[in-house]
């Protein structure tokens, strides 16, 4: 799953739409340390991959982050500067 996002997060990559951007921010900032598999469920709207490569667009934004957690799981939470 992880190894999905990481392709994903390519440099060159177009920006996704802000609707989608915002719903995604705002379900997160809500459900902080959600595992990152668990994430696409939270938008029954939204195929994997348009969830997936939002997350790594707001990754890379600096927006989310992804932590490590245990059994090798990934938890995604907004960054603090989100609310800045």
């Amino acid at each position: 799953m992880y190894n999905l996002l990481i392709q994903t997060m390519k440099p060159e990559t177009m920006k996704p739409d802000d609707t989608i951007i915002n719903h995604i921010l705002d379900v997160i900032a809500r459900a902080p340390g959600c595992p990152i598999n668990h994430v696409p469920n939270l938008f029954p709207g939204l195929t994997r991959k348009e969830v997936f490569y939002t997350v790594g667009y707001l990754k890379r934004k600096g927006l989310l982050e992804l932590t490590v957690v245990k059994q090798g799981g990934v938890a995604v939470t907004a960054a603090l500067r989100l609310f800045n």
